[in-house]
């Protein structure tokens, strides 16, 4: 075999996918509860306020869309992560933004006031970052659904959602009532080969059939 064979750049197609494949007997995924835990978080009462029950995970939980940003393998994850970090500190877009008015923070919903300002600050600390690996997704992205999707994140955040379209109020087409639907269908039915004779000495008009 030729040295030339031995450096040749090998194909990035086929070969083992990480994660795929089936898992060995036995395999127990990191992120499953240990057994006590498993146990405790079942025996436990339902909690009045999940959202002082979830805020002990907030931080965390930014840290790890801030580490898929800059580690994770998978590009849709990867989207979804700047997502989730644009949406947390600045709120979903709207619709039509334009680059006047604000976003509205949150979507209307309530945040714990000072928990939820804290997250706020700390998500936007990496806005730059998310924003970055949008473009470089949409721009040089591997697949085309994470093209497709890192480019309607950006534009979304840009120039905000698209309006659902709605037909202008002069083209709408109007309800009729009983007495309206009587005079068209005798309309109708006046028409065609069934149209009653004409008056005698009016001028009958030919149609072709």
């Amino acid at each position: 075999m030729s040295s030339g064979d031995e450096t040749a750049p090998k194909s990035k197609r086929g070969g083992k996918r990480p994660g795929a494949g089936r898992k060995p007997k036995g395999h127990k995924a990191t992120s499953a509860l240990p057994a006590l835990d498993l146990e405790a978080a079942l025996a436990a009462p339902a909690p009045d306020d999940i959202e002082s029950t979830a805020q002990a995970y907030s931080r965390g939980a930014i840290a790890s869309l801030v580490k898929q940003l800059c580690h994770g393998k998978s590009e849709s994850s990867k989207v979804n992560a700047a997502n989730a970090i644009l949406d947390r500190g600045y709120g979903k877009p709207s619709v039509d933004v334009g680059g006047l008015s604000q976003l509205s923070l949150f979507g209307g919903i309530r945040p714990a006031a000072v928990v939820g300002d804290e997250i706020r600050v700390e998500a936007r600390k990496y806005a730059n970052l998310a924003i970055e690996v949008l473009g470089s997704i949409a721009t040089r992205g591997e697949t085309e659904s994470a093209r497709v999707s890192a480019a309607k994140s950006l534009l979304d955040r840009g120039v905000g959602t698209v309006q659902v379209a709605k037909v202008p109020e002069g083209l709408q087409p109007k309800t009729l009532g009983k007495k309206e639907e009587a005079a068209v269908a005798a309309r109708n039915a006046a028409a065609g080969k069934y149209a009653p004779p004409p008056a005698p000495g009016a001028r009958r008009i030919e149609t072709v059939q």
